[in-house]
């Protein structure tokens, strides 16, 4: 993680102190989400379409939100599970109002 944010952005931890302090990582998808109210999808990378997502909600605080921004889910089969999913593009179904 702090290699990619210094490749990409040049944030490093001299440049930007705290930032160890501030960041959180773990070492999987499942552990990452836990307690946590929402999750962003932001790569088209194959893994995020085969995560157990039942699993990730029920191990997450609710309401549990899940952000698609590459469009690459089932957005029906997630709001079945209970997440309220919204995605770049694609209407709010009326309900969630």
């Amino acid at each position: 993680m702090f290699m990619e944010l210094s490749y990409t952005l040049q944030v490093t931890p001299e440049s930007m102190p705290g930032l160890e302090d501030n960041l959180i990582t773990s070492p999987d998808p499942y552990t990452a989400a836990e307690g946590s109210h929402a999750i962003a999808i932001l790569t088209e990378w194959d893994e995020f379409k085969t995560l157990d997502y039942k699993r990730i909600y029920d191990s997450m605080s609710k309401p549990a939100f899940l952000f698609d921004g590459r469009n690459i889910l089932d957005h029906a089969a997630l709001r079945k599970i209970g997440f309220e999913v919204y995605a770049i593009g694609k209407p709010v179904p009326a309900k969630m109002f």
